[in-house]
């Protein structure tokens, strides 16, 4: 199965593709944020260029697991997307950004270039790490 990672973000929206088979998860955009019901239609075409058919949002949590109040921009594009008929699912996205910024320096890219494609990749990445090895179609919970 394919998947959508997504960093929302009030300015830029991270976007990520990876597949359970693989497990990988690669960085392919940072587009802007355009308001929840625009962000939401830029996913669905995406999602459906790109044959995903889930979309794997970061839910941006504190350390403790509670949730920020960013949560609520993260769950409202979740209800759009929904509404639009995709399936949608959440990843804790705690400290994403500090192993972007990482793999950013690792890779050579300059200070000031948006990282948002690389977190979305870190969250795609710890979802399919949660997924059973027999998960290969259905439902993006199937065994979560």
């Amino acid at each position: 199965m394919r998947y959508l990672g997504v960093d929302p973000g009030g300015r830029r929206v991270g976007l990520a593709v990876g597949d359970n088979g693989s497990g990988i998860a690669t960085p392919f955009a940072v587009i802007a944020y355009r308001g929840t019901g625009q962000t939401a239609q830029d996913l669905s075409r995406e999602a459906e260029r790109l044959g995903a058919a889930c979309i794997v949002i970061g839910l941006p949590t504190n350390a403790d697991g509670a949730e920020s109040p960013s949560c609520r921009r993260s769950r409202a594009l979740a209800e759009k997307l929904k509404a639009l008929g995709l399936e949608v699912v959440f990843q804790s996205e705690f400290l994403t950004s500090r192993e972007a910024r990482e793999r950013a320096r690792e890779a050579g890219r300059s200070t000031g270039t948006p990282i948002d494609d690389l977190a979305a990749a870190v969250i795609l990445e710890e979802f399919l790490a949660g997924l059973p090895i027999s998960h290969q179609e259905g439902s993006c919970l199937n065994g979560r």
